[in-house]
């Protein structure tokens, strides 16, 4: 059996001039105007229905290293220049380059996740926080100190310089930077644990609200406090209690800020800023669970009364705080 396909006859063939013309001087050129092909076998002659397979006129180009306008890659003519140092070698690697277009526009991808750090009003809330705490502690300094001592000394009778509590100068700002870094570790929280609400609310909305709830949690508490002990124990012990309170919850601003700045700026990993969120609170609630124990159940029968007293007034209301703040956060995500 004879090959598949023969070639018949080309109606015209390039002669070695018609190759080596130069085209313009720029390239070579080999043309041809079509090539016949025709079926040698019975096989392919029935494929083919008896009749030639004609290839129509096509040109192909041959580059040459010699020309003076080598092409180059549409991302490589930066290189024209030095076109004097290549070789023959070289120009035929360039002539294989393939190239890769070049997109400036880049291609989309995830978006960055919120962070506090990157937020100039929150830093800004943050560093005016620390500068103004600074500020109370040196000007107020003789003050704290007497409070702080009175806290951990028994004493029969209050303290007459420590019913001056209007005397601390930023008592009001003290008072809400503790509830704005408390909303801060709540933001924390659920950036970690509510991704769903994280992702769909505003970051100053979640952080307001959060703020304002807890501010509201620490007026209701104080109210409750006042109106069981006006009830219950003498003004001279309610005034006095009314002292311990606020130094706890100053207490809490202090010990929460730095806790606040290593999450903000070091991105304190969720785990040990729970950790050390827990531990804090139950160091101040000790502390404050013993001042209540001194001041009114320091008794026998006592024993009894401070638990109601003190979950009561303390331990509840933190709980329903907690459980207030994830159902404003979801229920604000439905709203919006």
């Amino acid at each position: 059996m004879t090959d598949s396909l023969t070639i018949v006859s080309p109606t015209a063939l390039p002669t070695q001039a018609d190759t080596l013309a130069p085209d313009d001087g720029m390239q070579r050129k080999r043309s041809v105007d079509f090539v016949v092909y025709e079926a040698a076998d019975s096989v392919m002659q029935s494929h083919f229905g008896g009749e030639p397979s004609v290839l129509r006129k096509f040109e192909t180009q041959l580059p040459t290293a010699d020309a003076p306008e080598f092409p180059l890659p549409h991302d490589s003519t930066f290189l024209a220049g030095f076109r004097t140092l290549w070789n023959s070698h070289s120009r035929d690697i360039t002539w294989t380059h393939e190239s890769v277009p070049y997109r400036p526009q880049g291609i989309a991808g995830d978006p960055a996740p919120y962070k506090f750090r990157t937020d100039d009003y929150v830093t800004a809330a943050l560093m005016l926080s620390f500068f103004l705490m600074v500020w109370v502690l040196a000007s107020s300094w003789h003050f704290l100190r007497t409070m702080l001592r009175d806290f951990f000394a028994h004493r029969p009778h209050t303290n007459l310089f420590t019913d001056r509590v209007g005397a601390l100068r930023g008592k009001f700002f003290l008072i809400m930077q503790t509830c704005f870094l408390q909303a801060v570790i709540y933001f924390d929280y659920t950036q970690e644990q509510m991704p769903d609400v994280f992702y769909q609310l505003s970051p100053y909305t979640l952080l307001l609200s959060s703020t304002v709830i807890i501010a509201v949690y620490y007026s209701v508490k104080i109210f409750l406090y006042r109106a069981v002990n006006s009830v219950f124990f003498s003004s001279e012990r309610s005034k006095q209690w009314d002292n311990h309170l606020f130094v706890s919850i100053l207490s809490t601003g202090c010990l929460l800020l730095p806790l606040s700045l290593l999450v903000v700026f070091f991105d304190l990993p969720f785990r040990e800023t729970q950790t050390t969120y827990i531990l804090l609170m139950a160091i101040v609630k000790s502390l404050l669970f013993y001042q209540c124990y001194r001041i009114f159940f320091n008794t026998l029968l006592g024993n009894l009364h401070i638990i109601l007293y003190f979950c009561a007034l303390e331990i509840v209301p933190l709980i329903f705080l907690w459980g207030f703040l994830v159902g404003v956060s979801r229920s604000l995500v439905v709203l919006a």
